[in-house]
C-alpha cells in the first residue's frame, strides 16, 4: 500500500531548489574550455541536475525523518554533491558515484518501505529521479561502446 505522508512534501522544494542548482552549475560548466572537465552535455545538462535534485530532497528531509535516518539522508546527500563536484572537477571516477548512490538509496528504500514502513508519495517520486539520474550517468558510456561497436563492424565488413 502507498501512502501519502503530508510532512514529507518538503522534498518535493528539494527536489526542485536542487535541480535548479543543477541547471545553473551545468550553464557555468558549459562556459569552460571543453578538455576542462570530461562531462559531456548529457552529462552536465541532465545528471548533474537529477543528481542534486536527490540530494536536495534527502537533505531537506533531514528533519522530519526518524533520527536514525537523518545521518544516513545527511550523509548521502552530501556524497551526492561530492559526486557532482568529482565530475565537474573533472575526475572520471563520479560515474560511480552517480550510480552506485543512488542504486543503494533506491534499494534501501525498497528494503525499508517494504519491511518497516511502506511506500510513500513522495519517496517513489524521489526514486524515480534517482532512477533517471542513475540512466543519465550510464547513456554516454553505453551510446559510446555502441558507437565503438558499431565502427569495429564496419571496419571488419569495409
Amino acid at each position: 500500500m502507498i501512502q501519502f505522508v503530508p510532512q514529507y512534501l518538503v522534498a518535493v522544494i528539494g527536489l526542485g531548489v536542487g535541480a535548479a542548482a543543477g541547471v545553473v552549475l551545468a550553464a557555468a560548466m558549459r562556459r569552460r574550455p571543453a578538455d576542462a572537465n570530461r562531462l559531456v552535455a548529457s552529462d552536465a545538462w541532465i545528471a548533474v541536475p537529477l543528481l542534486l535534485a536527490a540530494a536536495g530532497a534527502h537533505l531537506v528531509l533531514i528533519p522530519v525523518v526518524e533520527q536514525q535516518q537523518q545521518m544516513l539522508f545527511g550523509l548521502y546527500g552530501v556524497g551526492l554533491l561530492v559526486t557532482v563536484a568529482l565530475g565537474a572537477a573533472g575526475w572520471r571516477i563520479w560515474r560511480l558515484g552517480a550510480v552506485l548512490l543512488p542504486l543503494g538509496s533506491i534499494l534501501a528504500y525498497g528494503y525499508f518501505a517494504g519491511r518497516e514502513h511502506g511506500a510513500d508519495v513522495v519517496g517513489l517520486v524521489v526514486k524515480v529521479v534517482e532512477l533517471a539520474a542513475i540512466g543519465a550517468a550510464l547513456w554516454p558510456v553505453l551510446s559510446a561502446r555502441r558507437q565503438t561497436q558499431q565502427r569495429r563492424r564496419s571496419i571488419s565488413t569495409g
